[in-house]
């Protein structure tokens, strides 16, 4: 049986910033991975002729072909409208829908601290879904009595959540090794050519010197770096009866395992 991962991110092409090349090689052994964008994207642009719907479309079809180079299919989409995500009661609402539907073994949300060190702020959608989902993993994708009408829909709680994984741009403890996959992570970035521009050599060449300095510090030629839990409320190891077949957490695990090294 193959394991399942969930990445919930605010904006079509975070997850090609943040963590494709690691969804390449977890698909690569065997993973469903299915992608959540919550907004549309429509004003992710200086052109006043092109926000709104026009680039709402575009970018789902953006993303829709990132997601096919690195072996993704399954995408949801909220429909919040870019840069107006507030954290609320619905947001958990429609994140714990997608958690309950998707039923993932691995987690991936966006980091929602307000700055990182003292290079830049955080985006306001970033901070509200990276809350919200972490949040859906204690109360509203875990827990019956959390939005009832869930359960009318035929979405029961899933407690068979292994482990976290909070993706952002500061150096984080876990590195999972690219090195193989950073051309994809970098051919599913280009995909979003209204983001980065016509410049693909100079992006691939920045990507490339990111995941450099990314696994450098854990001896790999490319990584993205990830806080992984893997313990708390919102685990339930006693209920994990599936045999996934892959190296996921039921108590803290030596993030050596499955292509990840710790930081010195």
């Amino acid at each position: 049986m193959s394991w399942r991962a969930l990445v919930v991110v605010a904006h079509p092409d975070d997850i090609e910033f943040g963590c494709a090349g690691t969804v390449a090689r977890w698909v690569s052994e065997g993973a469903e991975v299915t992608y959540c964008v919550v907004t549309d994207g429509s004003t992710g642009t200086q052109d006043r002729a092109l926000m709104g719907e026009p680039l709402a479309r575009l970018r789902r079809e953006e993303s829709e072909r990132a997601a096919a180079v690195v072996g993704v299919s399954e995408l949801s989409w909220l429909g919040y409208q870019d840069g107006y995500v507030e954290y609320d009661l619905g947001l958990r609402r429609d994140i714990a829908r997608v958690f309950r539907r998707y039923r993932p073994h691995r987690f991936v949300v966006s980091d929602p601290g307000s700055t990182f060190e003292d290079r830049f702020i955080n985006h306001p959608d970033h901070r509200a879904v990276g809350q919200a989902s972490l949040d859906v993993t204690l109360t509203a994708g875990t827990t019956p009595g959390h939005f009832p009408e869930l359960l009318e829909e035929g979405l029961e709680p899933w407690r068979g959540l292994r482990e976290v994984w909070i993706a952002g741009p500061e150096t984080n403890p876990v590195a999972v090794d690219i090195s193989e996959f950073v051309e994809a992570k970098i051919e599913a970035l280009l995909c979003h050519r209204s983001q980065v521009g016509e410049d693909a050599e100079g992006i691939s060449e920045r990507i490339r010197q990111w995941t450099s300095e990314q696994g450098a510090a854990h001896g790999l030629a490319h990584a993205e770096t990830f806080q992984v839990i893997a313990q708390g409320p919102g685990f339930h190891p006693e209920e994990q009866l599936e045999d996934t077949g892959a190296d996921l957490a039921r108590a803290p695990q030596d993030p050596r395992a499955a292509g990840m090294k710790p930081q010195e």
